[in-house]
């Protein structure tokens, strides 16, 4: 896309940016793209915030692989649902949550992840 409708779309993110999520002691404030964990705040790659944004807007509810490639890769070539694991075991290992005990992340067997619904973990 050229600069233009790029700078258009982020605008229109900023306008429909949702309110903070907090769970525990993980924040993701949507307008500024930060994370903190205990009031760190911790470096992501685009695409790993993207993937902690997808999942925290759907929180409670089970997000699929499929919808995850769509939502966060766009359909790339070569995106499967074994780059979506090595991304969120990446960002579990960066915020500190365990895989064996998570609390924030928790992987949905074969179908893919959920994330904790704000004010829990």
């Amino acid at each position: 896309p050229t600069e233009l409708v790029a700078r258009v779309r982020a605008a229109l993110r900023r306008q429909e940016a949702p309110e903070p999520f907090v769970s525990g002691a993980l924040a993701i404030d949507f307008d500024r793209r930060r994370v903190t964990v205990g009031g760190e705040t911790i470096a992501l790659t685009a695409t790993e915030y993207e993937l902690l944004r997808v999942l925290a807007l759907d929180s409670g509810r089970v997000v699929t692989y499929d919808t995850l490639l769509r939502r966060v890769w766009n359909g790339r070539n070569g995106a499967n649902a074994n780059l979506v694991r090595i991304f969120v075991r990446n960002l579990r290992r960066k915020l500190g949550d365990d895989a064996s005990g998570p609390t924030w992340i928790f992987n949905e067997r074969g179908v893919g992840y959920r994330m904790a619904e704000p004010g829990r973990g």
